[in-house]
């Protein structure tokens, strides 16, 4: 794998500058009003989606010509680059559909399927979550880390619900046995900020199935960075190409989960 970690800061500022202007973009649709159109089967897009990924896409374009990108709503570039950037440009759709407000802009860079940069920014709260590869996570700048809890009985784990029937029975059972053993579960909506409340020791464990590279670049990189540990949800290990993850505050947590699944897995 060839990583550059000396472009590492250039690319999370210009991500920070970036995701903090398409914030403020989401912001000013969230006070005017939201226009919902239906994608299909449980799926919807904003015309705030739409604008802030314009403005994301653009920006990413001039300033990074060598790139490709790879965006939720655009879709990817065709061309084969070692260095990709993963756009959410408004994650969290439904609760903003709905005036609900938990959803964010997520931005990650990876280098040869592996993400090294990543930001996550909640604009009505003003919460900026970073990290690069090997220098730690941060919100607004503080240092993050994960929560340190091993037991299921002291985690407060989160899931998100995949759109199709058959995925979200089968992690329906999963989140059941959970349900029976952690402390509780709560549901924000919004993949990359469950991920980053990982990270900020505000959630101990985050499951979800059928999730997109521009869901998770970002929020794994973060989590991992403040200390967490990320797999697949059978425990095989997890990459940007798997679309299931499971997310834990400690390997020991993550062994837990693992165990309690069993005969499922």
């Amino acid at each position: 794998m060839t990583l550059t970690p000396e472009a590492y800061p250039s690319w999370l500022s210009a991500a920070v500058e970036i995701a903090r202007e398409a914030g403020a973009r989401l912001k000013a649709h969230w006070h005017s009003g939201v226009a919902v159109h239906s994608k299909g089967y449980r799926d919807i897009v904003t015309a705030a989606d739409l604008a802030a990924e314009e403005l994301i896409l653009a920006r990413l374009r001039a300033t990074f010509p060598d790139h490709a990108i790879t965006s939720e709503e655009a879709g990817a570039d065709a061309e084969a680059a070692s260095t990709r950037w993963l756009v959410d440009p408004l994650d969290g759709t439904t609760n903003f559909a709905h005036h609900n407000p938990n959803f964010c802009v997520s931005l990650a860079v990876a280098q040869d399927g592996a993400p090294v940069v990543g930001v996550i920014y909640d604009p009505l709260r003003d919460f900026l979550f970073t990290a690069a590869r090997g220098a730690g996570a941060a919100l607004n700048g503080a240092p993050l880390h994960s929560s340190g809890v091993t037991t299921l009985a002291d985690a407060t784990f989160a899931v998100d619900w995949p759109r199709k029937p058959r995925p979200r029975q089968e992690l329906w059972q999963r989140a059941g046995k959970l349900m029976v053993e952690a402390r509780t579960m709560r549901v924000l909506g919004a993949a990359a900020l469950n991920m980053a409340y990982v990270a900020a020791g505000w959630f101990d464990l985050y499951l979800a199935r059928v999730l997109g590279p521009w869901d998770m670049a970002a929020g794994v990189l973060i989590a991992q960075e403040a200390g967490a540990v990320a797999a697949t949800l059978d425990g095989a290990p997890w990459t940007l190409a798997h679309p299931d993850l499971v997310l834990a505050a400690t390997p020991g947590l993550l062994e837990a989960y693992l165990k309690l699944q069993g005969d499922d897995l």
